[in-house]
């Protein structure tokens, strides 16, 4: 039995020896980005492709993208092979800078003899005293670093020697010394002594094997990261009474990676990546614990929010951090179009439910921003005065009473503003994303708000100003209180009669648009509203009611509204 595990020992000693080899020797690929589609929600798919010289079938990338759970595929164009096995490991990616310090100095020199000035304080009383000594750099040892899986364990306590605080000199009798860093305190260096230091960042580092036999073959990378955004912002310009020139423009930021000549997609739409917030299991930075406490998070946000945890996300309102709609990449051609000219609107293609607009030969370094012009358009517009009143009656679907920091409370402060707005009809075959609009007439500056996402042959409002020469007025009354029962629970039903009252005291005739919003059935208006029962929960003991109205208000004129609704309050 014990020559049996010695055979086993020896054969898997004999295996690892040239494995660790080879992983030395294993030709390196350096794949470039060809395509990016960036989201507004800092992530971007990134494609790239290389092609690699082969050894054995092997060869290796220097780093892996730090990618998000499920988002990272290594593949092969080869029509010989595929890629049959995907190794990472721990690996150092090292560049030269101007030493900073003389530990760095003495680190860049090992080997070299020299001379090096000291003051030993600690044992002298002289704080002055200060000595010479000559000899070889044999070694100065950086800090220990403690294992990622003892850093996941509640006992781990970091050694008192961690630290790497020596330098180890050998002298011309043979000693060694051995002297604390922070004590030196000058070196002579032989001409021809290194001045710089190597500056070295852990990566992931992973080797590829393809089958087929074929001596290279083009490796490609697919992959989703944070640190790669595009901002849009609008610029309307309303000088034409009715055609609005409206300009997007996108600024493209990236904090990941150098891009060279590469096509870029800006997305409009409401992407869902649920695993975005979780590195992909390659990543060799994170340790086995940390990785599964990841996922039991995520699953815990997902649970308790009945949606999406754990992912950064865009959605119609600029400022919302949650969508819901789902994405599909199958049908993504990922080739740049050749036919793009500078100066017209930015080409782009539908995919599902996203849209991409598409900017061919962009050369971006890390850390550096971009701007472009997607499209400049002229549509027709129209100003609309725009009323919206929220509910007031403080009470839930269920006919529970709120408190006044619910989103039921009174908005009294705000329920008699009337915006001056316009209304932009999309005239375009293109989708507008949500994003800031900065509205100008001419040369002049008018005013800054949202503009909210409008697909083709859509409407959508842009606020201006607050009209402070259009008086809007509203009051509520209650006219009839009842008992009445819900299964076995018991209600108030009470009838509330509402008057909206508006005066147009412009010197010109005005659009009208009102929106009343209410918690209750709402059952009759007046002056033709239209009255919507909103389907947001089915179930509830009180629908949500809107009511809406539009109409021309000539100048100096004043028009009444009237509404009668029901709501249930449970006694």
């Amino acid at each position: 039995m014990r020559f049996t595990k010695f055979v086993w020992v020896i054969a898997i000693a004999a295996w690892a020896a040239p494995l660790m080899a080879a992983e030395e020797a294993l030709p390196v690929v350096k794949p470039s980005i060809k395509t990016i589609a960036a989201f507004k929600n800092g992530l971007g798919f990134v494609f790239k492709s290389g092609k690699a010289e082969l050894k054995n079938g092997w060869t290796a990338l220097e780093e892996l993208p730090s990618a998000g759970l499920g988002m990272l595929w290594i593949g092969t164009t080869s029509a010989a092979g595929r890629v049959e096995e995907v190794v990472s490991y721990k690996g150092k990616i090292e560049k030269e800078a101007d030493s900073l310090s003389i530990p760095q100095i003495l680190a860049a020199n090992v080997g070299q003899k020299v001379t090096l000035t000291y003051s030993n304080a600690a044992y002298v009383a002289a704080a002055t005293a200060a000595n010479e000594i000559t000899g070889t750099i044999l070694s100065v040892p950086d800090d220990r670093q403690p294992e990622a899986a003892a850093l996941s364990s509640s006992n781990y306590r970091p050694y008192d020697d961690s630290r790497g605080t020596v330098v180890m000199i050998k002298l011309d009798s043979g000693e060694i010394a051995v002297l604390n860093k922070a004590d030196v305190r000058s070196i002579r260096l032989p001409a021809g002594a290194a001045l710089k230091t190597k500056l070295s960042r852990d990566v992931s580092s992973a080797k590829i094997r393809i089958s087929g036999n074929e001596p290279s073959a083009e490796v490609t990378l697919a992959y989703m990261e944070k640190g790669l955004n595009w901002s849009p912002s609008y610029l309307i310009n309303i000088k034409s009474d009715k055609l609005a020139e409206i300009t997007l423009e996108a600024v493209l930021l990236n904090d990941v990676e150098d891009i060279v000549d590469a096509e870029v997609s800006f997305v409009v739409g409401y992407p869902n990546f649920m695993y975005s917030d979780i590195y992909a299991p390659l990543m060799v930075q994170q340790s086995v614990a940390q990785f599964v406490k990841a996922l039991v998070d995520g699953q815990s946000a997902i649970s308790s929010s009945g949606g999406y945890g754990g992912a950064m996300s865009q959605s119609v309102n600029y400022f919302s951090t949650r969508n819901r709609a789902a994405y599909s990449g199958d049908s993504i051609s990922w080739s740049p179009e050749t036919a793009y000219n500078t100066g017209q609107a930015m080409p782009g293609e539908s995919n599902e439910d996203l849209y991409f607009y598409r900017q061919q030969k962009v050369t971006l370094k890390k850390g550096d921003r971009a701007r472009y012009t997607v499209f400049t358009n002229s549509v027709p517009y129209e100003h609309v005065y725009l009323w919206e009143i929220p509910d007031s009656s403080m009470l839930d679907d269920r006919g529970y009473v709120q408190s006044s920091n619910s989103d039921n409370k009174p908005t009294s402060d705000n329920s008699e503003q009337v915006w001056h707005s316009i209304r932009l009809d999309n005239t375009t075959k293109q989708p507008w994303t949500t994003a800031p609009a900065f509205t100008v007439n001419g040369s002049m500056p008018m005013a800054q708000d949202v503009l909210k996402y409008a697909p083709p042959k859509g409407k959508t409002n842009l606020r201006l100003t607050l009209a402070t020469d259009v008086r809007a007025e509203q009051s509520q009354i209650e006219v009839e209180r009842n008992t009445t029962k819900v299964g076995y629970e018991n209600f108030d039903e009470v009838t509330v009669n509402g008057k909206l009252k508006v005066k147009n005291m412009k010197s010109s005739d005005i659009k009208l648009n009102v929106h009343k919003y209410l918690v209750g059935t709402a059952s009759e208006c007046s002056e033709g509203g239209k009255i919507t029962k909103v389907a947001k929960k089915v179930t509830a003991v009180n629908p949500q009611s809107e009511i809406e109205w539009e109409f021309p208000l000539p100048a100096g004129a004043e028009k009444e509204m009237t509404y009668n609704y029901k709501i249930l309050v449970r006694r």
